[in-house]
Order: structure tokens, then sequence, then C-alpha cells
């Protein structure tokens, strides 16, 4: 199948196929959260990726709805299911959505690891039930987020300062 990719303007004129191996930077933060979760560097150093996509996102998304170079492509429209698999069927729309995701998935498998943190959780615990939750986050995000969210609730102490609520940042 023979992708119809539009420029994208605000990020150099390049495609979301010339763009689409460089969101595997990612992995560096999901091998920092998984085998550096201690490192005093890891919380700063997971925060780039999902900047950086951040901000493809928000350059390929606006170079979509402001320099639009297919009169025919779909609109998105987020008010009825039909919307919006009509609007997914324009791949750089496509593009645009899995780096969402990408950025979103490694901010909350972020929030999972430093939540653990500060509850003390083990080595042990890290191993055997942050790092599931950080694949599942990786993998299927809500799912590693409500895995965490079970696994903490039966397994870390309550937080007495904050009265159990999770830290984000």
């Amino acid at each position: 199948m023979e992708l119809k990719l539009e420029k994208l303007t605000l990020l150099g004129g390049l495609t979301a196929a010339d763009l689409f191996d460089s969101l595997n930077i990612v992995l560096i933060t999901w091998m920092l959260m998984v085998f550096l979760p201690r490192w005093r560097w890891t919380p700063t150093l997971t925060l780039v990726t999902p900047m950086l996509h951040s901000l493809l996102y928000a350059l390929g998304i606006f170079s979509l709805v402001i320099f639009p170079q297919d009169p025919d492509a779909a609109q998105l429209d987020f008010m009825s299911l039909e919307g919006v698999v009509t609007g997914f069927t324009n791949h750089n729309i496509v593009f645009v959505g899995w780096v969402h995701y990408i950025a979103f998935d490694a901010l909350v498998g972020r929030m999972v690891l430093l939540d653990s943190l500060s509850h003390n959780a083990s080595t042990s615990f890290h191993i055997c039930g942050v790092v599931p939750s950080l694949i599942f986050c990786f993998l299927l995000g809500p799912v590693g987020f409500g895995l965490y969210m079970v696994l903490r609730f039966f397994f870390l102490p309550k937080d007495p300062v904050n009265d159990g609520k999770m830290k984000i940042l």
C-alpha cells in the first residue's frame, strides 16, 4: 500500500514516514524506568523524550491544520465514531495520533515509577510489580496504569503526608 503523506511544513517539510523511526528514541525513557529507577538523573531524563514528542506532536498537528496540502484530507470529527474513523484514514493524522500515544504512555509510566519511589517501593516490588506495570503501560497504556493502581493499593504503604494521593511530578 502506497502512503499518501503531506509534507509537514512546521517540521521542515518532512513527512510522517521521514519522522517515524525517530519515535523509537522513547525506548531510552522506558529503559531508564525499568533498569535505572533509582538513578538520580532518571526523573529528569525520563521527561526528555515526552517533551520532544510533545513538540513533534504540536508541530505536526499544527502543520496539518494551518498548512493543509490535501484539500480532500479527512477532517477529524470527534463527535461520532464514524467521524473519528474517517479522520484516522489520513496517514498523517494517524502519525500525530501515534506520537500522542507515545508521549502520554511514557508520562503515565513515569508517573507510575515516581509514585512507587515516593512510597519507598522495594527492589522486589519494582521487579515484580512496577516493571510489569511499565510493560503494560508501554504496550497497552491504561492496562498498565490500572495494574499499578491495584498493586499499589494492596502492596504499598499509604503515604501519610499526602493521604495516599498519587504524585505526578
